[in-house]
C-alpha cells in the first residue's frame, strides 16, 4: 500500500470527518434554538388567545385565530422535522463517512475530479459537495466496475466518462484502515472481508460491496414487472432493499413509503430485514405476509396453512360471472343492529330493475347507491315515530339526513361496502362447491365491488416460488396500478402446486405489460465448500453458472448413524461445537414435526425453539422449522434430519434440501438416524 497516498486519504478523512462534527453542532444549535422559539411562542398563544364562543361571529374569530397560529405551530414543526433528519444523516455519515471515491475526467481537455461516495449525500454551506449518495447518477460508474471509457444515465441521457480510478476505503469514523484501487469483483478484498462477519440478528446493508450484476438490478429501468431469478445467497433479499431505497432517491419528490408494499412470507423475516432502509436514511414500507394481507381486508377465510388455489378457479369464477343470474340467496338482509331495514329478497328485486348490467362492479355500484337511498328513506320512517307511537316534529331534511348518520352508521356502512352481498355463495353456485379459499373469496368479491387500493405505486414480492398462481393474480388485481418486483429462486420452492417462473411470466405477459427478467448467478453467502454442496442438486446447465466468491472454507460434514447415542452424541457436539463460535447457528428441520421430534431428542439441552413471530436471537444456536428459515443465513447450519423421509427422493425433496444447506456461509452439517436422503448419496 503506498504510505503517500494512505497519508493523503487520511488526511482528507480527517478533514471531512471534522466538518461532518462542524455541521452537526450547527444544526443541534439550530434545533435548540428552534425549539426555545417555539415554546416561548407557544407560552405566548397561551397567554394572549382569546377563546370565545358567545356568539357565531365571536366564534368564528376564535376559529380564526386558532388556526393561525395552528399553521405557524406547524411551520415550527415542518422545519424542526427537517433539521432533524438531516442531524439523523451527519449522524450515520460519521460512523463511516464514506466507503469508496471514484476519479473521472468528461473532457480530455479538463482536469479529472474525484467524488467520494457513501450511503448518503451531504454538502457544505448547502453548495460544495463533500459525498455523493450511493444512488446519485454518478455513482454507477463505481458499480459498473469498468475502468476507462464509460457512462451513466441521467434522465435518460449518457453522460460519457473516463474512469481514471476506483478506489475503495475500509474506514470507522475518522480512521482509515486500508484503502484499495480494484476493478474485479471476484478480487474485491473488502467485498471478501464483509462477507466473513459474523451473522447477527438482522440483515446488514450492501452498499459499500454491490456487485455489477446486482447493480443492473438495483438500477434497472422502471418498467411494469421485473422478475429476478437468483441461485441461493446471491443477495436477492439485499438487493431488493436497495432497489426499493433507489427508487426513494429517485422519486423522492412522489414517492412515499405507504405508496410501496413488501410482501414476505413469514415475520421473522420481517424483523430480520427492518433495519437495513432506516440506515440508508429512508423509512420502511408496508411489510405485510398473505395472512397478514388477508387480515388487512376482512378477509373470512384464513386457511390454516395457505392457499394452494389454482389460478384457473379465479378465471372461472370471473368467467362465470358473466353468465351468472342473481337469486335472492346471493344476498343478506340488510339490518341496523337487530332491526330489519331490507329483506335479502328486497335487495334481489333492486339488482334485478338493473339486469342490464351483469354481474360485477357497475351493477353493484348502482344498486348500492340505490339501496342507500331506499334505507335512509326506510330508516327516516322509522325515526317519525317516537318511541311511545306518537308522531314527532318534522326537522329539516339535512338534519334528518344528518340523525340518519348518526344512528343507521352500521346499515349504511355495510351498504356502502357492500356487505350484503354473499360473496360466499355467488363463487360457491360457479366453482360447484361450498368450501372456499381465501384467494377466491377475495377474487370474487372484487370483481363484484372493484374493491382494489389504487394509491399503491410498487409491489415488492420476495422468495416469488412459494406463492401460488392464485394468490399473485389476487395482488395483480388488488395493486390495479402498482409496479411488480418479484424475486425468487425456482429452486427453492418448498411447497406444493405454487406458480413457476414460466407461469408468472405469461400471467403478466396476458396484459401485454412490459417485463424482464434478470439472473443473479453468483452466490456470495457460502463457502465454496456448501455452495458446491447444495448447487450439486440443480440441473446440470444450472450448476455449471454457478460460483461462489468466498474464501475456500472447510469440509460439509455429511453422515448416517444406525445407533441413536452415536446420533445424539454427534448432534450435541455440533451444537456446542458451532456455538462457541461468533454468531448465529440454526438447527434448520424440515417440519414442525421433525422439530418436536429433535427436541424431544435433546431434552434438557435443547436449544431455543424460533416460532413464526419471534426475532431471531443476538448470537448462539436455536431451533427452527425450515419454511421460517427461508431468506434467512446463517454462520453455521446443522440439519439433524437429512433422512429419506423427510427429504423423499422427488423434486420437492431436492428443493428443500437445496433450500436448507444454501442458509449456511461458513458451516454445514447434515446428520440422519438411518439412511440419508437419497439426494445426498447421489
Amino acid at each position: 500500500m503506498d504510505k503517500e497516498i494512505f497519508k493523503s486519504e487520511q488526511e482528507h478523512l480527517t478533514k471531512t470527518y471534522n466538518k461532518l462534527l462542524g455541521i452537526k453542532d450547527d444544526l443541534e444549535a439550530r434545533i435548540s434554538a428552534l425549539n426555545e422559539r417555539a415554546v416561548d411562542d407557544k407560552n405566548d398563544i397561551r397567554d394572549n388567545i382569546r377563546i370565545d364562543y358567545a356568539d357565531i361571529e365571536t366564534t368564528m374569530e376564535t376559529l380564526t385565530e386558532i388556526e393561525v397560529w395552528n399553521r405557524y405551530i406547524d411551520t415550527y414543526n415542518v422545519e424542526s422535522s427537517s433539521l432533524s433528519r438531516r442531524l439523523g444523516t451527519v449522524n450515520k455519515l460519521l460512523e463511516s463517512p464514506y466507503f469508496a471515491k471514484i476519479r473521472v475526467q468528461f473532457d480530455p481537455s479538463e482536469e479529472p475530479e474525484d467524488y467520494y461516495i457513501g450511503r448518503a449525500a451531504m454538502t457544505e454551506n448547502g453548495h460544495e459537495q463533500m459525498i455523493i449518495d450511493w444512488r446519485s447518477p454518478i455513482a454507477e460508474v463505481y458499480y459498473n466496475q469498468e475502468s476507462g471509457q464509460t457512462h451513466y444515465t441521467v434522465e435518460d441521457r449518457e453522460i460519457q466518462v473516463d474512469l481514471k480510478l476506483r478506489r475503495q476505503f475500509e474506514l470507522c469514523r475518522d480512521k482509515l484502515n486500508a484503502f484499495f484501487d480494484t476493478q474485479i469483483a471476484i478480487e474485491d478484498p473488502i467485498l471478501l472481508k464483509s462477507l466473513s462477519h459474523a451473522h447477527s440478528d438482522k440483515m446488514q446493508s450492501i452498499t459499500a460491496t454491490i456487485q455489477k450484476e446486482q447493480n443492473i438490478v438495483i438500477r434497472y429501468p422502471d418498467i411494469p414487472v421485473l422478475i429476478v431469478n437468483g441461485i441461493a445467497g446471491s443477495g436477492k433479499t439485499s438487493v431488493l432493499l436497495q432497489r426499493i431505497a433507489y427508487l426513494f432517491y429517485q422519486k423522492r419528490d412522489t414517492l412515499r413509503p405507504d405508496q410501496v408494499c413488501l410482501m414476505t412470507l413469514n415475520p421473522v423475516f420481517r424483523s430480520y430485514i427492518d433495519n437495513v432502509l432506516p440506515d440508508l436514511g429512508e423509512s420502511n414500507p408496508l411489510t405485510i405476509t398473505w395472512h397478514e394481507f388477508l387480515d388487512m381486508l376482512n378477509v373470512p377465510y384464513i386457511d390454516s396453512d395457505y392457499d394452494y388455489t389454482a389460478g384457473d378457479s379465479l378465471r372461472l369464477i370471473r368467467e362465470g360471472l358473466t353468465l351468472l343470474t342473481p337469486e335472492a340467496d346471493d344476498f343478506y338482509d340488510i339490518k341496523q343492529k337487530d332491526t330489519l331495514v331490507m329483506t335479502k329478497k328486497d335487495v334481489l328485486g333492486i339488482v334485478n330493475r338493473f339486469r342490464q348490467f351483469p354481474m360485477g362492479v357497475r351493477l353493484f355500484q348502482t344498486v348500492s347507491d340505490e339501496l342507500e337511498q331506499r334505507a335512509k328513506s326506510t330508516l327516516k320512517d322509522m325515526e317519525t315515530y317516537s318511541d311511545d307511537g306518537s308522531e314527532s316534529v318534522a326537522s329539516s331534511d339535512k338534519a334528518r339526513d344528518n340523525r340518519a348518520e348518526n344512528d343507521f352508521g352500521g346499515a349504511l356502512k355495510d351498504i356502502r361496502n357492500c356487505s350484503w352481498i354473499n360473496v360466499a355463495h355467488v363463487a360457491g353456485r360457479i366453482l360447484g362447491r361450498s368450501h372456499l379459499t381465501a384467494a377466491e373469496w377475495l377474487y370474487t368479491r372484487m370483481e363484484l365491488t372493484g374493491e382494489c387500493d389504487r394509491n399503491m405505486k410498487y409491489v415488492m414480492i420476495d422468495e416469488v416460488q412459494d406463492y401460488t398462481t392464485a394468490q399473485l393474480l389476487v395482488f395483480k388485481k388488488y395493486f390495479p396500478n402498482a409496479r411488480f418486483m418479484l424475486l425468487g429462486d425456482e429452486f427453492q420452492s418448498i411447497r406444493e402446486d405454487t406458480a413457476t417462473f414460466a407461469q408468472i411470466e405469461e400471467m403478466f405477459a396476458e396484459e401485454k405489460k412490459k417485463s424482464a427478467m434478470l439472473p443473479l448467478m453468483t452466490s456470495y453467502r457460502s463457502s465454496p465448500e456448501i455452495t458446491d454442496m447444495f448447487a450439486s442438486l440443480l440441473p446440470e446447465d444450472e450448476k455449471v453458472l454457478v460460483s461462489s466468491v468466498q474464501r475456500p472454507g472447510e469440509s460439509v460434514f455429511v453422515k448416517a448413524y444406525d445407533l441413536e447415542e452415536d446420533y445424539l452424541k454427534e448432534l450435541k457436539d455440533r451444537i456446542r461445537c458451532f456455538d462457541e463460535e461468533d454468531g448465529l447457528t440454526a438447527i434448520i428441520c424440515r417440519d414442525q414435526f421433525s422439530l418436536e421430534k429433535v427436541r424431544a431428542d435433546l431434552g434438557d439441552s435443547a436449544p431455543a425453539v424460533i416460532a413464526e413471530h419471534d426475532a431471531l436471537p443476538d448470537s448462539g444456536a436455536f431451533l427452527i422449522e425450515l419454511p421460517l428459515a427461508k431468506g434467512l443465513e446463517f454462520d453455521s447450519v446443522i440439519l439433524p434430519d437429512a433422512d429419506k423421509e423427510s427429504y423423499p427422493d422427488s423434486l420437492l425433496g431436492a428443493h428443500c434440501l437445496y433450500t436448507a444447506m444454501s442458509r449456511a456461509t461458513r458451516h454445514l452439517a447434515i446428520l440422519a438416524k438411518g439412511a440419508l436422503s437419497a439426494h445426498l448419496s447421489k
